[in-house]
């Protein structure tokens, strides 16, 4: 019996070819699609059309999905790892470039802006109007070129009442999903109302400024235009540019409508009290803000209006280098799908994250959404601060690991915004080496930085808001022969701070910088809280207070040439009152020279390597110091600080 053959044709099936081939053209619709529908956007924007910006095609606000689509397809090097997370690279500068910042002078604001000189110390070195309009002319000639360009429309401030409307138009789908992180997204409702932007950023990083042109000292050139509102990138393909330029101009536009602006960490108690935490690279800025009992309200950037305090960011901007899950778990599980990671080394077989390596740069990254943190404050909002924390690391070892500090000692340390240096942290740092940034965020200050100063000491009065200096550096001696301050010790000093333990204990003067050290604070050896007590040659700790309170004085002489301007004499001279003087410094160092140098003998054996466990759990030692009747306190607090050890090196 023959066998019954089918009268229809076999389907022959498709090479790879023809699936590329319709893949291919799938996706030119979905193009088409995504240009017109954004069309209507970029047609009605009146600064697009004044600056001349027609793109051949526009991606507006796509999820993060198909942002990574775009990247994988477009940016060569980059990789999904395996937490789930985007890792790039900016290219060539993996840092922001702070000498090539230029603020557009003009008569509107000219008499607002601190501006660079030799001698003031700003980071906004002027550039004239036409010197900007060719820089944006070359920035959206090089965009108008591409085949695509993405555009992130979002909001800065978290309070609706200061939300400034910022638009960012970039060729690269890594900086989208950057500022999809870093901005508060909008909902739809919202993206479709969104309207004319307040700020707009041209990233046009790719493509070099003319190092030729009037203002320029190199290939790359960040530029703000206050008058404007906008902002141009050339030469530059970091990530950070963008956050920090908003960040800028929210240092500019918040003040004047009498909102303060400020680089800080912060977070709430159980009780509604918040605390900011204010501190440079290394004080432990983020580690001490970051409290599962407290929720995070930021990590970096906020801002103090008439209702209380909110965050800038919709995201969070984290170091990753030596970043471990057990030392900083909220961080580590927030590197997940949506998030960027920038310069980290990736193993190309197992897509591994080498967070160890900085073969590539020190300065490796990630962005995040804010409500990646699972202790997160959402909406990141909060009443009126009742604790200002200044942070440092005195590689010194003569500022006490806890101050209180008056209204003019707040401005005065603020401005300063110290910490220090210690050997092996740059080449050629060999000692202890001061550094100063003002308001703990020199580079993106747009005032003169006495207005912001004033303006925090007069909401702190107005609110009834204590200021408190913490130490997080060296005790005992300077770097090389102190100890670092036990981070167990710094967070039972926060404990105390939130707790109002410390409002009312009785308190010690401390010389120059006349600072009331309390006596006593619960969960830290009343030792440790006097540094004078800690050093084995008391001379020699007078020499180095009197050294570092000359480089305060010095430091200061920058914010001074033009003070009076920016805030009135009378106000210069309380915030001066502040610090220590150089009188005072004379008058003890005088009395120090005729005083020979007397080493005190420490008698107290040290402790041997089975009795301290390396991260500062010392109740054992701290008994024995207790029990012995007549030992001196310098052995005493020298015996606690060598159990103490260092403060766990991933402290930022």
């Amino acid at each position: 019996m023959a066998t019954k053959t089918s009268s229809s044709k076999a389907v022959e099936p498709r090479s790879d070819q023809g699936l590329i081939g319709m893949k291919a053209a799938a996706q030119q619709q979905r193009d088409a699609l995504g240009l017109n529908a954004d069309k209507a956007v970029i047609e009605a924007c009146k600064a697009f059309k004044e600056a001349g910006f027609k793109p051949k095609m526009v991606f507006r606000n796509l999820p993060p999905s198909h942002l990574y689509e775009k990247a994988l397809r477009y940016e060569p090097g980059t990789h999904i790892v395996k937490s789930g997370a985007l890792a790039t690279s900016s290219g060539a500068k993996t840092g922001r470039c702070p000498r090539d910042k230029r603020v557009v002078r003009e008569p509107s604001t000219e008499k607002d802006i601190w501006w660079a000189s030799s001698s003031s110390g700003s980071p906004n070195y002027e550039m004239d109007e036409r010197s900007f309009l060719l820089n944006r002319e070359t920035a959206v000639s090089y965009l108008n070129s591409l085949h695509h360009v993405f555009v992130f429309d979002g909001y800065a401030n978290w309070d609706p009442e200061a939300r400034i409307k910022v638009r960012v138009v970039t060729e690269r789908a890594y900086h989208a999903l950057f500022m999809h992180n870093m901005l508060i997204r909008p909902s739809l409702e919202e993206l479709e109302d969104f309207g004319e932007p307040d700020f707009i950023i041209y990233n046009a990083g790719a493509f070099p400024a003319n190092r030729f042109s009037n203002y320029m000292t190199s290939t790359t050139s960040v530029d703000v235009n206050l008058k404007s509102r906008e902002m141009v990138i050339l030469g530059t393909q970091y990530a950070g540019e963008m956050k920090k330029g908003v960040f800028s101009v929210m240092h500019y536009l918040m003040p004047k409508r009498g909102v303060l602006s400020l680089h800080s960490g912060c977070n709430m108690g159980a009780a509604g009290d918040v605390t900011l935490f204010f501190g440079l690279s290394g004080t432990g800025k983020t580690t001490l803000s970051t409290d599962p009992r407290r929720p995070l309200i930021g990590d970096d950037e906020h801002c103090w209006g008439p209702d209380g305090v909110f965050n800038i960011e919709g995201g969070c901007y984290a170091k990753c280098i030596g970043l471990k899950a057990a030392s900083e778990p909220e961080i580590f599980k927030a590197i997940r799908f949506g998030s960027v990671l920038e310069n980290v080394v990736v193993d190309e077989r197992t897509r591994d994250v080498d967070y160890m390596s900085n073969r590539i740069t020190e300065n490796t990254r990630a962005s995040y959404p804010i409500d990646y943190i699972d202790n997160a404050k959402i909406p990141c909002v909060g009443p009126h601060p009742r604790n200002v924390v200044l942070l440092c690391c005195d590689a010194f070892g003569v500022l006490p690991p806890v101050s209180k500090l008056s209204l003019e000692q707040v401005m005065y340390h603020f401005i300063s915004g110290y910490t220090s240096k210690v050997a092996g942290t740059e080449m050629g740092v060999t000692e202890p080496e001061a550094t100063f940034s003002a308001c703990y965020g020199g580079a993106f200050l747009m005032w003169h930085p006495m207005k912001y100063a004033a303006m925090l000491a007069e909401k702190m009065r107005q609110h009834g808001t204590k200021g408190w200096l913490v130490n997080t550096g060296w005790t005992g001696g300077s770097y090389g022969v102190g100890s670092r301050i036990s981070l167990k010790y710094t967070r039972a000093i926060i404990d105390a701070i939130h707790s109002g333990a410390l409002d009312s204990v009785e308190c010690a003067e401390m010389p120059l910088f006349k600072l009331q050290v309390p006596t006593s604070c619960p969960g830290v050896p009343d030792v440790l809280l006097q540094p004078a007590l800690q050093w084995a040659d008391k001379a020699d700790f007078n020499d180095t207070l009197a050294q570092l309170a000359t480089l305060f004085v010095g430091s200061f002489r920058s914010y001074l040439e033009d003070a009076a301007l920016h805030v009135g004499a009378d106000m210069a001279d309380r915030i001066l009152s502040g610090g220590p003087n150089l009188d005072d410094i004379k008058e003890a160092e005088a009395a120090a020279a005729a005083v020979p140098h007397e080493h005190h003998d420490v008698h107290a054996a040290p402790l041997g390597p089975d009795e301290g466990d390396g991260d500062s759990d010392v109740p054992a030692a701290e008994e024995e110091v207790g029990q012995k009747g007549g030992e001196c306190k310098v052995c005493a607090a020298r015996q606690v600080a060598e159990a103490a050890n260092l403060a766990p090196a991933g402290m930022v």
